[in-house]
């Protein structure tokens, strides 16, 4: 129905726009976390098929599914029927699920089933009896051969298998025998299997546990080595790693190491650990070490230099590296970079932004602000902070100003420099900015001030310093 309709009889109800790529990304992601049931998973082949050739919008939500091979793992998981019932359970009772000796048939149950509960058919021989009342949509053939089919009075499976083969395909078409022999089991089908993630991981378990500090730092060098080692083998880099050091009892310990940028290096790597591992406080003797890398990227490698000279400019994987090494010892939400806008009023000309996924030029140009940053203080106040003047005329500079509990003589002064709001943007703030005469003062310790009067409220404030 119309979405306005919709509304209208739910208002409460939720409501989120189709995305078919992000729908496959996550049915992608719950297929490989369905590899520790079988592994051999994979999606319904027309979403595979469509996926290859983006052409995703195309495909009917009926094909959102995943496809386990549970053949050979009854050893592993016991009786089926409770394997089902458990793989339910985990999906709260929002899941279809079939099992059955053929993919056709646990595709057309699963889909068009009347029973919400998990359907689990273990002999061929089955088959036509629990297929019989299901639609015909549930054979996977397209909306013609349906058509085709309802016009002789054709309308469930049961129906169907009543009719002679030999007639079937003639009048009908090949691809409804072949997919009703799917779906019973004379025919193979086969689909396509996703790969399993590839884990960068290494753990040792210690015995004697480890008691020097010094042999832990070289145990954990080492293993950071072997999983550099993984990375670079298969033209890879991490950007997350996480430490964790358990002791004997059972007191644990764990590091979140959060790059800037993916690395391979060893040497890199070693030189941003060392601290950190200098830094563990453990109690009693260590007896076991995991290393887990994780946001793995592709590696790219790049020439330095044509010249051997050495005269060049630092590659940009050694400002990664050295992003690196901030980003470790402060944090990454400490490590920023100042963003220039076109205005003239100063808390609105700047702002701070993240230096580690920004792609900002750093470069300060003319084009990015309309004054010279030279005329601005190098400390500008996120607030500007109120004042106590004495000052002779309105538009003259304050000859004494109290400030933060202290009188301070003026010396000198410049301006006034006035700056108005800005009317030909549609700022929200335009409305509450007053006209303000700012004076750049030098007090009697020979330090530089950035003040200003409030037009509206005739109000002084320091803005900001020169240091």
């Amino acid at each position: 129905m119309p979405l306005p309709l919709a509304r209208a009889l739910c208002p409460e109800a939720y409501v989120e726009h189709f995305d078919p790529v992000r729908d496959t990304q996550a049915l992608l992601t719950l297929a490989r976390w369905c590899l520790r049931f079988s592994p051999l998973v994979g999606l319904d082949s027309e979403l595979t098929t469509a996926r290859g050739s983006s052409a995703i919008q195309q495909i009917s939500s009926r094909h959102y599914g995943i496809t386990i091979d549970l053949t050979g793992t009854d050893r592993l998981h016991g009786d089926i029927t409770q394997l089902s019932i458990s793989i339910h359970t985990l999906f709260k009772g929002r899941a279809r699920i079939a099992v059955t000796p053929t993919i056709g048939s646990s595709w057309a149950l699963s889909r068009y089933s009347p029973l919400k509960t998990p359907q689990v058919i273990l002999s061929r021989q089955e088959l036509p009896s629990s297929l019989y009342e299901l639609p015909l949509y549930a054979l996977r053939i397209d909306q013609r051969c349906v058509q085709l089919l309802e016009d002789v009075g054709i309308r469930c499976i049961g129906e169907l298998l009543a009719l002679p083969r030999h007639s079937m395909a003639q009048r009908f078409g090949k691809k409804l025998l072949y997919r009703l022999d799917q779906a019973l089991g004379n025919t193979e089908e086969r689909f396509i299997t996703i790969d399993s993630p590839c884990t960068y991981t290494q753990s040792r378990i210690f015995e004697p546990p480890l008691t020097n500090r010094r042999s832990v730092s070289k145990a954990a060098l080492h293993l950071f080595r072997a999983v550099m080692l993984q990375l670079q083998q298969d033209k890879k880099a991490a950007k997350y790693f996480h430490l964790t050091v358990k002791d004997t009892s059972g007191y644990t310990i764990t590091k979140e190491l959060s790059l800037a940028a993916a690395t391979a290096d060893t040497s890199h790597i070693s030189s941003i650990i060392e601290p950190i591992l200098d830094s563990l406080h453990f109690y009693g003797e260590l007896r076991e070490l995991h290393i887990i890398a994780l946001q793995i990227e592709d590696l790219v490698t790049e020439q330095h230099t044509f010249s051997a000279s050495g005269d060049r400019k630092p590659t940009e994987r050694e400002k990664e590296e050295f992003m690196n090494h901030f980003c470790v010892r402060i944090g990454k939400d400490r490590v920023t970079r100042v963003r220039l806008y076109e205005s003239y009023i100063p808390e609105r000309s700047f702002s701070y932004e993240s230096a580690i996924n920004s792609q900002h030029d750093l470069r300060i140009s003319e084009r990015l602000t309309p004054y010279n940053l030279e005329e601005r203080p190098s400390i500008l106040f996120a607030s500007p902070e109120p004042i106590s003047t004495i000052s002779m005329l309105p538009d003259k500079p304050p000859s004494s100003i109290q400030w933060r509990d202290k009188r301070l003589s003026i010396i000198t002064g410049i301006g006034p420099e006035r700056i108005a709001p800005e009317w030909w943007r549609l700022h929200p703030h335009n409305d509450h900015f007053a006209e303000r005469d700012y004076f750049k003062i030098q007090d009697e310790l020979g330090r530089w001030l950035w003040v200003y009067r409030d037009q509206s409220s005739l109000e002084w404030f320091l803005h900001g310093l020169w240091v």
